[in-house]
């Protein structure tokens, strides 16, 4: 299924570097073992048959002159340039902490992607609108292997949302996506991500990014589907003034697996990293939070900070929270906090007081809780429809 036929079949029509590219990262998938997941009893998975995206899954507008967006699929003109940056992600893991997905994930989504984008910001362009990605899974796209890069060069600016759904509650889809950023010196990337697949489907999700002096990067990972979900979020923070900022939520209901991984590596001077996230859970869901700081040698004045405030509607969920400081540095600054409990009776007696049934009262607090972070999603539509969602759920 996953093999070396395969491999070459998927490089047809492809620019030269690129399908060497994925040849190469084959031997890796064929070499690597797949790790089990113990905490949340994820052992002996098996990725399900492959098949091809098909679905158009950008929003083009007219704006966008002032970008490149290809498909990386696509034979690409400019696939040195690629590579190039693609060749600066190599050893970029570091021996302490969280290391992400085992890399049997990263492996496959480089050698068998089937979609995915090649986005730049040229230097000094700075995009008001944010880029719109659809990914939308359904029966005869089942199967969703994403590969992205983006670049962000010197003094640009850009917000970058991508939404995988699905409208098929019935329908076993798999997600396994890679997105690997660079942000080159004075640039600001903001990407919003939602994940909302079904109740029957896998989500694996890699983000890696790199970050030069003053270069910002904002995270707005929005986990509220999948059976299972297994995300990661890894970044550089390579030179002076260079700032990383994580801020998450996530629900989780009925058997929902949930397994959340962010690290920030602090290795300039003065970088700056902060990591929040919200979350609910209900029924019987488990969800795992694993939250590194890690201060390197030679980031000296470096700050990060990482909460979690977890709110669990019932008492049969499992709430697992595993955060961490690592620090090779005496001169830096690093938190962390983390608090879980269910809602206190009080301020339901009170909102129930108003004219409230209980159901609204515990949808009004879960909204309260996710506020903060949804407010980043820069999209009414969007973010009225997770909205709506969460609410759903709470009433079921």
């Amino acid at each position: 299924m996953y093999n070396q036929e395969l491999v070459d079949n998927l490089t047809t029509g492809q620019s030269k570097l690129l399908s060497q590219r994925r040849k190469d990262s084959y031997q890796n998938f064929a070499e690597s073992n797949l790790s089990d997941l113990k905490r949340i009893n994820l052992v002996d998975y098996k990725f399900p048959e492959y098949k091809a995206y098909n679905k158009e899954f950008l929003k083009k507008e007219d704006w966008q002159q002032d970008l490149i967006v290809k498909k990386m699929t696509d034979n690409l003109a400019d696939e040195a340039e690629i590579i190039a940056h693609l060749d600066k992600f190599k050893n970029m893991k570091t021996a302490k902490g969280n290391q992400g997905l085992n890399s049997k994930h990263q492996a496959l989504a480089e050698s068998f992607y089937n979609t995915g984008l090649y986005i730049k910001v040229p230097a000094d362009v700075n995009v008001k609108l944010p880029l719109e990605v659809f990914y939308q899974l359904d029966e005869d796209n089942p199967c969703l292997i994403d590969n992205n890069l983006i670049v962000a060069e010197s003094n640009s600016s850009l917000t970058i949302v991508i939404d995988y759904q699905m409208e098929d509650q019935q329908l076993a889809a798999f997600h396994n996506g890679l997105t690997r950023v660079i942000v080159e010196e004075n640039a600001v990337l903001n990407i919003v991500k939602v994940q909302r697949f079904n109740d029957q489907s896998d989500n694996f999700d890699i983000n890696l990014s790199l970050v030069a002096a003053q270069g910002e990067i904002n995270w707005v990972p929005i986990e509220l589907g999948a059976k299972t979900s297994i995300t990661n979020n890894i970044n550089n923070l390579l030179s002076d003034g260079s700032r990383a900022n994580i801020n998450s939520a996530y629900f989780a209901d009925q058997d929902r697996k949930l397994d959340l991984g962010f690290k920030i590596n602090h290795q300039g001077r003065h970088s700056i990293s902060e990591i929040e996230s919200k979350g609910v859970l209900k029924d019987t869901a488990h969800k795992v939070f694993r939250g590194d700081l890690y201060f390197q040698k030679g980031s000296s004045l470096a700050k990060g900070a990482e909460r979690e405030e977890v709110l669990l509607l019932d008492k049969t969920v499992i709430s697992d929270s595993i955060p961490a400081l690592f620090c090779e540095e005496d001169n830096v600054e690093g938190e962390h906090a983390v608090s879980a409990g269910q809602i206190e009776k009080e301020q339901l007696f009170y909102l129930m007081s108003r004219g409230m049934s209980k159901s609204e009262a515990r949808q009004l607090m879960v909204e309260a809780a996710f506020n903060p972070i949804l407010a980043k999603i820069p999209l009414n539509d969007l973010k009225g429809s997770v909205i709506n969602e969460v609410k759903t759920r709470i009433r079921s």
